[in-house]
């Protein structure tokens, strides 16, 4: 029973165990180049051997084309130039590994779907360039670019070069003026354009127009009475500019339903989309709004605490959860996205995640064990499931 299980989860993933004699040689090219390359670099490389060795071993029971793109793209690495010159130049070499792949083993691999899948890996390498971080930056360039391999090897769009390259240009313009107005940092433009150019293939316009309202409104709240909340010392740093993180903590779950949908076509992906959205926008408008209020309270047991403090509520907290969580509802029922009749439910649903989100800030949080761009992730994730198990037959 359990070896058919584990072959038929295989097969649906589309990954497949080379023969032994061909994963030997390949894995012992890679360790001695690595090997070399780590020499000569005076050991300076050996936790990205260390990690390019594992990951070669995989090769051997996954697909190997992931892992050894992700090995072959890190290199570019020592190419690096700026933030922005960075994403074509990892792009570049993630399509010539995947088409010489292609041309070597005699596959018809659509052009579109190499150029999405390197450009959805040269995004996140550049994005690892400028994440502040102690461990070795090759390391986490590899992690990611094989990370964002595999999700993608099994959710491709299926879209044409052309609307890949509109996909891109949208999400890549807007995410720059985000960065030139102030609303968002470097990391924060590598983040939104690969969320918004995946959210775009995998949907439409309408699906990323929603997510769009959340950033223009989430970013305007935060300004929301600013100065206050700066003299207390718990305004939004950079004067609200969001990094990678934000966007990750509040884009992941909704890319996620919309790339289910996308795969699927079934509605209820679609509303679970504009419930983790909804989650987002009401749970900033919460945050925002309920720093400036005078009598907060810890949801856990309702004692009074300092505006700001994780877990906080309070009745303009409260009020700003219902309006964001209505914003994000009628926009999307302006959009013809969903009916009148799955207002009620995404509403609902969004609104329980955005008190999960304060159990969860108030506990996990509170004692260090998640971030706050964690918190975020899992109450839209919340808010998309729940609403699931609502409108699930």
């Amino acid at each position: 029973m359990l070896p058919s299980a584990i072959a038929s989860l295989i097969a649906l993933v589309g990954i497949s165990p080379l023969p032994i004699s061909d994963s030997r040689i390949i894995f012992a090219v890679i360790f001695a180049l690595t090997v070399c390359y780590a020499i000569w670099k005076n050991g300076e490389y050996f936790q990205f051997l260390f990690t390019a060795t594992i990951l070669s071993a995989l090769a051997c029971f996954m697909a190997k084309e992931i892992v050894y793109a992700s090995i072959f793209v890190a290199f570019f690495h020592e190419i690096r130039r700026n933030a922005v010159w960075d994403i074509p130049i990892y792009t570049l070499a993630g399509v010539l590994f995947f088409s010489f792949y292609s041309l070597m083993n005699n596959l018809l691999i659509p052009v579109s779907n190499i150029l999405f899948i390197a450009l959805a890996g040269g995004l996140s390498a550049s994005l690892m360039e400028i994440v502040k971080t102690e461990t070795d930056r090759r390391v986490l360039i590899l992690i990611a670019l094989a990370t964002v391999f595999a999700i993608f090897k099994v959710y491709i769009p299926s879209a044409s070069i052309e609307s890949l390259a509109i996909a891109f240009a949208i999400s890549f313009i807007l995410s720059l003026l985000a960065l030139k107005a102030g609303i968002a940092d470097e990391s924060g433009l590598m983040s939104a354009t690969l969320i918004g150019t995946t959210t775009i293939l995998f949907t439409n316009l309408k699906f990323f127009a929603i997510l769009l309202s959340f950033y223009l409104l989430g970013s305007a709240i935060t300004k929301y009475k600013y100065s206050l909340k700066a003299n207390l010392g718990i305004a939004e740093p950079g004067g609200g500019a969001r990094g990678f993180s934000n966007v990750f903590g509040n884009s992941l779950a909704p890319l996620f339903f919309a790339m289910n949908y996308g795969v699927t076509k079934e509605e209820i992906f679609a509303i679970a989309f504009i419930a983790s959205v909804a989650t987002a926008l009401g749970d900033t408008m919460a945050s925002e709004i309920g720093k400036t209020a005078k009598n907060v309270y810890l949801i856990t047991n309702f004692k009074k605490v300092k505006p700001g403090t994780n877990g906080g509520i309070s009745a303009l907290g409260e009020i700003g959860a219902v309006l964001g969580c209505i914003l994000v509802s009628l926009f999307a029922l302006a959009l013809g996205i969903m009916s009148p009749s799955f207002l009620l439910p995404v509403i609902l649903s969004a609104l329980i995640a955005i008190h999960i989100d304060s159990i969860l800030g108030a506990t996990l949080e509170k004692r260090g064990y998640l971030n706050n761009s964690a918190v975020n992730f899992l109450a839209t994730l919340s808010g998309g499931f729940i609403c699931l198990s609502f409108l699930w037959p």
